[in-house]
């Protein structure tokens, strides 16, 4: 009952520290297939409803300046082309530019919404924006569809994490390393497991107990009960048998 309870005891440390490595296993897994897809793909995945973006140009200067890396929520265009309401006047959003919104068209802008969506004569919704640094709105209206988040700030600690994983060496020693150490931990725990089941089923095989060895080794009888008894028969036997013929040979 002790050993039982000991043996609980110590195995519960060890079933959260493999939650907890597993765990941290998936999540750098998740961060380097994010990363990973944004490299080749040049597209920003959505990691828990959120993407980050590094500001590449001085439209928003003041606010967001050249080089910072801002947090934005993921949103729905089709939802927001029914319902443009999460969209308000002051909001700086992330859109795909539109036709017409020059050199920067079909790439992802951010901008503040100067003038709240409204329906346009085709029937659908669209919003004006403007760069804080710029003294005037943009000339082209935005379909609210375009929009792909609204940001929720910006990130000291994201913008220097990016930099370092824009270095090969940088990359190396907080993804690739990391990982590889968690797999090598789970290849090591996989191991000890299949030992100690192996070793467990030997023990079942023969009953938890050391094979018998030699009589001389194991100190038992060299003698099976069963050859015992016959032995003990045949000696009473054969006493009975030299009575009887001694008994003879007086008479």
């Amino acid at each position: 009952m002790e050993k039982a309870e000991k043996k609980k005891k110590i195995s519960v440390p060890v079933l959260i520290t493999n939650i907890f490595v597993t765990a941290l296993f998936l999540f750098v897994f998740a961060c380097l297939l994010t990363v990973t897809i944004q490299y080749f793909t040049g597209k920003e995945p959505t990691l828990f409803g959120y993407r980050s973006f590094v500001v590449v140009t001085e439209s928003m200067t003041g606010t967001y300046d050249k080089g910072d890396v801002i947090l934005v929520k993921a949103t729905d265009g089709e939802k927001l082309a029914g319902d443009p309401s999460a969209l308000k006047e002051g909001d700086v959003v992330t859109f795909t530019a539109p036709e017409g919104f020059g050199a920067v068209e079909g790439y992802t802008v951010t901008h503040r919404i100067v003038k709240a969506p409204y329906k346009g004569e085709d029937g659908r919704y669209y919003i004006r924006t403007k760069g804080d640094a710029a003294e005037i709105a943009d000339e082209t209206p935005v379909p609210v569809e375009n929009v792909t988040g609204i940001v929720v700030g910006k990130s000291e600690a994201l913008a220097g994490l990016q930099s370092v994983l824009r270095s090969k060496t940088g990359f190396l020693l907080i993804i690739v390393v990391p990982l590889v150490a968690i797999a090598l931990w789970q290849i090591a725990v996989f191991a000890v497991a299949g030992a100690k089941s192996r070793k467990k089923a030997a023990e079942g095989d023969t009953g938890g107990k050391e094979p018998p060895g030699k009589p001389e080794e194991s100190g038992e009888n060299a003698f099976s009960e069963s050859e015992i008894e016959e032995i003990k028969k045949k000696a009473i036997e054969e006493y009975v048998k030299n009575k009887d013929g001694g008994q003879d040979g007086k008479d």
